[in-house]
């Protein structure tokens, strides 16, 4: 159950990063007062995004037992 809640939650930041990347990013355009984040906050993105996708490929090898 407390698994289930962390995925659950994990689902969310994963929708956030792309939430991020399509207002922060340069694949739509900047406007004419571009973000860019902070080191700390890119790290953090860098390393959620990691550890999901390192979290999804170990499922799925799992899986394929």
């Amino acid at each position: 159950v407390v698994f289930k809640s962390i995925l659950g939650n994990c689902q969310s930041i994963v929708n956030y990063l792309g939430a991020i990347r399509n207002k922060i990013g340069d694949a739509h355009g900047q406007g004419r007062l571009p973000v860019k984040p902070k080191p700390r906050h890119a790290e953090l993105v860098v390393n959620l995004a990691g550890s999901m996708s390192a979290f999804l490929v170990a499922t799925w090898k799992d899986r394929q037992k």
